[in-house]
């Protein structure tokens, strides 16, 4: 069916009128309402609605319709002394790099390289559509080898993150966070001067929406190397936004100080601050989001010797509300997480007595997801922050994807993979709850 209201014919010239065909079809069906010819059109794609405006001119509406010759032409465009033209071509652009194969063709029209050159347009309009298409060819390999071919793509970014509107820093802040999730690009990335720190100095005064991009973005580029982050004092910034009143932002925080934690130094100062102590409230914290990162962030705060003395204090408390966290199997991340601190625990002797005497019989029945029960959709959503089973209408982060620690297929992605897994804390658990010094 053809839509005149959508950017996605692919045709430049139909030799009859496509609306004959939509009410021949709508007749025939029966419909009295069609979405597709009346008047005003619904159901525009997403990409159709822009956040910045033009003054009196619809750019939702195409100049034309698309092939592989359309998409030629709207390439060339964009380098159009007229405005309206140029305008145009970006967001009929926006709406074909939605489609695979058209994102692909046009990465080998070579466009990056055109988008990078207008990145600092001065139409407000532009800066935002460019961002927005950047992010999607980001998705693709070939579109982050041609973006990290130009370092000075990502000087541009840092530009619009620090000084453009907030819709524009939003934007930019997006294609940033979407460049950091390739390891690759990161080591790129972190060769400019002070990507860190700037990022570091924006999260002080940001939109909520801006900074947990950025704490995306740093949690990445951590992964890769703490130790920049760790010389711009980013340990103490992230303990800040730990009273923040947004759960998201707690939580990217404290995964963002999980990788500083990884560090010889960031694990010296998580006991100099007595971390473990800091996140035993949020471990009964109403947002799930919050209680998984937590307890990730812990894995890494229990290793010292001096951490787990102190964790000796509060070892009722502590070991009984981590227990009850393994039981839940619908969350088999957080499981495998509290498995791995109580592990850690068992180091010190006096609570390695207190889970034999106490908790060994509900270690051994923590009740582990079959196959059967498996549908993949156990991440916590951006809808509500609930565990959503619709992943084909729902967008699902990847909050509770596994991720090793090294390697290059970091994201265990098979669901035996995932199960097994569980079973083996599982079973190290009760291994480290009955081991016995050599000295006895």
């Amino acid at each position: 069916m053809f839509c005149p209201h959508k950017n996605s014919y692919l045709q430049l010239v139909c030799s009859m009128n496509p609306r004959v065909i939509n009410k021949a079809v709508d007749k025939a069906m029966r419909r009295r309402l069609s979405l597709r010819t009346e008047r005003p059109p619904a159901q525009r794609l997403e990409s159709m609605q822009p956040s910045l405006f033009a003054p009196l001119v619809d750019i939702t509406r195409a100049r034309l319709g698309f092939g592989r010759i359309g998409l030629r032409i709207v390439n060339r465009d964009l380098h159009s002394p007229d405005q309206l033209t140029q305008l145009q071509a970006l967001h009929s652009i926006l709406d074909q790099v939605q489609i695979s194969e058209n994102a692909i063709f046009l990465i080998d029209l070579q466009i990056i390289y055109r988008l990078i050159d207008l990145m600092r347009h001065r139409n407000p309009i532009v800066r935002e559509k460019i961002c927005l298409i950047l992010t999607t060819l980001a998705s693709y390999f070939q579109g982050r080898q041609r973006i990290m071919t130009r370092p000075v793509a990502i000087e541009n970014l840092m530009w619009l993150i620090m000084r453009d509107r907030k819709e524009i820093r939003y934007a930019a802040a997006y294609t940033l966070r979407t460049l950091t999730r390739d390891r690759c690009a990161c080591e790129m990335i972190m060769e400019n001067y002070k990507i860190v720190e700037n990022l570091l100095k924006m999260i002080k005064n940001e939109h909520k929406g801006i900074i947990l991009l950025h704490l995306k973005t740093l949690c990445n580029l951590s992964e890769w190397d703490p130790t920049r982050a760790l010389k711009a004092n980013a340990f103490q910034i992230m303990l800040t936004l730990f009273d923040d009143e947004d759960p998201k932002i707690v939580a990217g925080a404290m995964d963002h100080m999980t990788q500083i934690c990884k560090h010889d130094v960031g694990k010296i100062l998580a006991d100099e601050y007595d971390l473990t102590f800091v996140l035993r409230p949020f471990l009964v914290s109403p947002h799930i989001e919050v209680i998984i990162s937590a307890v990730g962030l812990m894995n890494y705060t229990t290793i010292t010797t001096r951490s787990k003395w102190r964790a000796k204090e509060v070892c009722n408390e502590l070991t009984k509300r981590l227990v009850n966290l393994c039981q839940s199997p619908n969350m088999p991340l957080l499981q495998i997480r509290a498995m791995q601190v109580l592990i850690n625990l068992c180091d010190c002797p006096d609570i390695r007595h207190h889970m034999k005497c106490y908790w060994e019989k509900d270690v051994k029945n923590i009740r582990i997801r079959t196959l059967e029960q498996w549908d993949g959709t156990s991440e916590t959503t951006s809808y509500g922050l609930e565990t959503g089973h619709n992943y084909r209408t729902m967008c699902i982060e990847k909050v509770e994807t596994i991720k090793n620690d090294e390697g290059d297929n970091a994201e265990v992605v098979n669901v035996h993979s995932y199960i097994r897994r569980v079973q083996h804390v599982q079973d190290h658990l009760i291994k480290a709850i009955n081991w016995k010094s050599y000295k006895n």
